[in-house]
């Protein structure tokens, strides 16, 4: 099953990062994604330009799409950056993204839905629990 780590922090922390930090986060991540993909669980990853050079669509009026700048909600937090991990379950995917070098923010583990079929007993898993 394929999982979705999402990388949720205040960019605005970046501000303070140092050139010298900078370089030693990129060569911890480039480290945790050899780990990962010489474990055969990696599928993708990437990070993200900043927030404030994204674009958010709504649909407003008769269906049609209106462009806003921005991410896609009003937070303190945002989507920095992913991995799309390919593991035997959550529990799996979970115990990979606890080995992720990130030192504040938060990951978020999600199953990736395949399928209809699949997002019906998905939904009837957590409808259960």
């Amino acid at each position: 099953m394929r999982f979705m780590v999402s990388l949720i922090f205040d960019e605005a922390q970046m501000d303070e990062v140092t050139p010298d930090q900078m370089e030693q986060i990129a060569t911890e991540m480039n480290q945790f994604n050899d780990e990962l993909r010489k474990a055969g669980v990696y599928v993708a990853g990437e990070g993200l330009a900043p927030s404030g050079m994204a674009r958010t669509l709504r649909w407003g009026e008769a269906g049609k799409p209106v462009a806003t700048d921005g991410p896609f909600a009003e937070s303190k937090e945002q989507l920095g950056g992913f991995w799309i991990l390919e593991c035997g379950g959550l529990d799996e995917a979970v115990e990979w993204a606890g080995k992720a070098p990130i030192r504040n923010g938060a990951l978020e583990v999600r199953p990736i839905v395949e399928s209809g079929e699949e997002a019906r007993k998905l939904h009837e898993q957590q409808s259960r629990s």
